[in-house]
C-alpha cells in the first residue's frame, strides 16, 4: 500500500501534537515552574555545556536571535545569569550560570527525569525497549 506525500505529512504532525501534548510542551510553564520549555532547554545548554556565546547557543537550538536575547535579559535580570566580554571579540560575551542559576536549574532537571521515570514505569520492559529503539530510529533518521 503507497501512502501518498499528504498523508505522509499529516501523520508526522499528528504524532508531534500527540507528543507534544503527552509531555506537556505546550503548557506556558514546564514541570509546574515559572519557565517555559524554551527556557528550560536554554538553562539546560548553559547548565550541561561550557561557557558559550549567545549566537552559538542560538544555532545549536535553532531559537531567533531577538527571542534568545530576551531569554537571557531575563535569566541576567533575574540572576541565574552572567555575560563576561570575549578577550578575543569584544562583541560577543561568555554566558554563564551563577549559582543561583544552577539552583534554579537543578530541580528542573530531576522533575524532568522523574516524569519520564513515571513515563517509562507504565511500560512493560518489552515495551520501554520497543519505545527506546523507536526513539533511537527516530533521531538516526532525523540526525
Amino acid at each position: 500500500m503507497t501512502i501518498r506525500p499528504a498523508e505522509r505529512v499529516a501523520a508526522v504532525r499528528r504524532f508531534n501534537r500527540f507528543y507534544t501534548q503527552y509531555v506537556g510542551a505546550l503548557d506556558d510553564s514546564l514541570l509546574r515552574s515559572a519557565f517555559s520549555l524554551t527556557e528550560v532547554r536554554v538553562l539546560f545548554e548553559l547548565a550541561h555545556g561550557p561557557a558559550t556565546t549567545a549566537h552559538a547557543l542560538g544555532q545549536r537550538l535553532g531559537l531567533d536571535a531577538g527571542y534568545l536575547s530576551r531569554i537571557l535579559q531575563r535569566f541576567r535580570r533575574g540572576g541565574l545569569l552572567t555575560r563576561e566580554a570575549s578577550p578575543q571579540d569584544r562583541r560577543e560575551y561568555w554566558l554563564r550560570l551563577t549559582p543561583a542559576g544552577r539552583a534554579a536549574f537543578m530541580p528542573l532537571d530531576r522533575a524532568a527525569s522523574r516524569e519520564v521515570a513515571r513515563m517509562l514505569k507504565s511500560l512493560s520492559d518489552d515495551k520501554q525497549r520497543m519505545l527506546l529503539a523507536a526513539m533511537q530510529t527516530i533521531q538516526r533518521l532525523l540526525d
